[in-house]
């Protein structure tokens, strides 16, 4: 400090004479403590925990004490210095308050850190449960093609567990020859194209129809560094398409054989007749042949109607049912020595347009082979309207046929009825007896009256 201590003041009350405080309290600096104290012991010492207060104003120290000698090796007096640290306190104050900050804001983003990655497990095991649910193959494959991620349906599909197929690159898992199958696609994938594909690969279990979608992974650059694979079995589907062929082309089997077949046929059931009459009553033939022209002209616009979009039968886009059946039974009475009766029972309501078409091309199927097979001399065509159900009855008087088992399968007549009656979900029955003639029913349940 630049001076003695004045030797009135007595050691004990240095530290009070002089203001030394303990840092930061109101407590007076123990004497005892003090570096000159200790150094008149012979002890050399330095301290920072102390503060002088003089006129209302702190002044944090930091003191030096060293002890003199004398020949003797005595302590001969005391040398104390003092230095105003009160900078460098406050910058260690603001260091220990940064500090403090700096282990609050650790603290808080650690904790923020535990909780995301407790999230990001949380959301990890919904993702694989959600994709192990699914009937798919889901995975990521990285740069290097290998697999990173697979659900459980990997391990159902390639008899692996998911631990030995993850790590292993697609040409490894798939083998070669799936592999060259799917190696342009994967090509396509890495240079950043969504793509799919379907084929027919071979597995450890057999061949599946599959469709295979890779989807590129990009990084914050741009660049691909893998990507996501989705793969589904389609062999459902590929069979529900084979077997949609199949009813197609049945359906336009039907369609011919309900329109050109019965057209043809009342064409030649007309010309026989014309053939019968041409010399012996030539107006006769001449109606014959006009009737003629009428089926053929019919004929030609139904066979129109059935390539160009099945829309309804001819006789049923200006008609309800009850009166296109009195249509078509006016065509073919002048050809026939048949006599047709067609009544509706209960009051007629429409049915839909699939219902109304199968039931004409039933009834119109029934009449041909009365007419044609049966030899029948009198047919009842009868539509029973009622509220829960619609039938269509068709009986006749001819020589009837035997019922057995594969009687719905005799001919392509019997066999379209029953696929037709099938179709719009309608009870066929057959009932016949050689001798006795033949009674068709149909009859179409409804959920409510339209």
């Amino acid at each position: 400090m630049g001076k003695g201590i004045d030797p009135a003041v007595a050691p004990d009350q240095i530290a009070q004479v002089y203001q030394f405080y303990l840092a930061g309290t109101d407590q007076i600096y123990p004497t005892e403590k003090l570096p000159i104290i200790r150094a008149l012991s012979g002890e050399r010492t330095r301290i920072d925990d102390v503060e002088i207060h003089q006129n209302n104003a702190t002044i944090p120290l930091e003191v030096w004490g060293t002890p003199a000698f004398d020949e003797q090796g005595n302590v001969a007096y005391a040398i104390a210095a003092f230095q105003d640290i009160t900078e460098r306190k406050q910058a260690e104050h603001l260091l220990a308050n940064y500090n403090r900050i700096l282990e609050q804001q650790v603290a808080e983003r650690t904790v923020a850190l535990q909780q995301s990655e407790a999230a990001l497990r949380d959301r990890e095991q919904e993702l694989r449960l959600i994709t192990d649910a699914l009937p798919a193959c889901i995975s990521y494959v990285d740069a290097n093609r290998r697999y990173q991620f697979v659900n459980r349906t990997y391990e159902v599909w390639f008899s692996r567990n998911r631990d030995e197929i993850l790590g292993k690159s697609v040409h490894e898992l798939l083998g070669e020859a799936a592999y060259q199958v799917a190696e342009p696609y994967i090509n396509q994938a890495f240079e950043g194209q969504t793509v799919t594909l379907e084929a027919e690969i071979p597995f450890s279990l057999g061949k599946k129809q599959i469709s295979a979608t890779f989807i590129p992974d990009f990084d914050c650059n741009a660049q691909v560094r893998g990507f996501y694979g989705l793969i589904t079995d389609i062999g459902d589907r590929k069979r529900a398409e084979a077997a949609s062929i199949l009813e197609e082309r049945n359906r336009m089997a039907r369609e011919i054989h309900d329109t050109l077949a019965q057209s043809f046929t009342g064409i030649i059931i007309h010309a026989r007749f014309a053939t019968s009459k041409i010399t012996s009553d030539p107006e006769k033939a001449q109606a014959y042949l006009a009737q003629v022209q009428d089926l053929a002209r019919t004929g030609l616009a139904e066979a129109r109607r059935s390539v160009e979009a099945l829309r309804r039968p001819y006789l049923l886009e200006n008609n309800d049912l009850p009166s296109a059946f009195k249509y078509l039974i006016t065509q073919l009475e002048p050809s026939t020595s048949t006599i047709i009766v067609c009544k509706a029972i209960g009051i007629p309501y429409p049915l839909s347009t699939e219902v109304e078409n199968n039931l004409l091309r039933i009834g119109q199927e029934a009449l041909t082979n009365a007419i044609k097979y049966a030899k029948a001399t009198e047919i009842h065509v009868e539509l029973i309207y009622q509220p829960m159900q619609c039938v269509l009855r068709i009986k006749d008087d001819g020589q009837g046929f035997t019922i057995n088992h594969s009687s719905s399968h005799n001919g392509f007549g019997l066999l379209g009825m029953a696929e037709r009656a099938d179709r719009i979900g309608a009870q066929l029955q057959i009932q016949s007896a050689p001798g006795r003639g033949t009674e068709i029913s149909v009859s179409v349940s409804l959920e409510k009256p339209s």
